[in-house]
């Protein structure tokens, strides 16, 4: 009996994509065959070729952002970064998210860099597009003379947002320790876990 298990569509060629940006990207080799095993009897091979189809998405993205930054060489992925960071990107169709866990992996591979915590990646996980809008505009208002912001501000600058969903938004950002109230101002601004995860999700280098 043949218990190999038959090579899913996109595999190669998400397992070669990965080869190219180091040793650390090599457990989509494992990890994407076990996640897809696990959920045999609950999704489709639909689901299971988008996963890998998401996993390659990232590992393309974060060899563009190495291979901008002309690097000597690069550092292998520790394990309990790169296991969460190709669960979670095989589970993410947005390219806006996509692209934060490529440059977090891209920012832990540089070794110039070293402000990738693994947590980062349970907090992205958590965050929607519209609070990646929301931690840019916080990012952006930082390095002026008024640092504070409130919905109204967000809004002025993204009309097509509504108020209400900023301020869900914003509160789900206060959840997850990325931004804070500071009543005497009365606004919003970012914490140092919000700052230093912004700059961690950052393909600039």
């Amino acid at each position: 009996m043949n218990d190999k298990r038959p090579d899913l569509p996109y595999e190669k060629a998400a397992e070669e994509t990965a080869k190219t940006i180091g040793k650390g990207f090599d457990l989509v080799s494992r990890a994407a065959p076990a996640i897809g095993d696990a959920y045999d009897f609950l999704i489709g091979d639909r689901i299971k070729e988008q996963r890998v189809r998401n996993a390659d998405k990232m590992a393309r993205e974060t060899k563009r952002i190495l291979d901008e930054r002309n690097l000597k060489e690069t550092a292998a992925l520790p394990e309990d970064l790169a296991t969460p960071l190709l669960e979670a990107a095989q589970r993410e169709p947005r390219e806006e998210i996509l692209k934060l866990y490529a440059a977090l992996a891209a920012n832990a591979m540089d070794p110039n860099r070293d402000d990738v915590r693994p947590e980062y990646v349970e907090t992205v996980r958590k965050w929607q597009p519209k609070d990646v809008r929301v931690m840019g505009f916080a990012r952006d208002r930082r390095n002026t003379n008024t640092p504070y912001f409130g919905v109204g501000d967000v809004v002025k600058v993204a009309p097509d947002l509504r108020n209400y969903a900023v301020e869900v938004s914003i509160n789900n950002l206060m959840e997850l320790k990325c931004l804070r109230l500071q009543a005497q101002q009365h606004g919003y601004v970012l914490t140092p876990y919000g700052s230093e995860i912004m700059l961690a999700v950052s393909d600039q280098p």
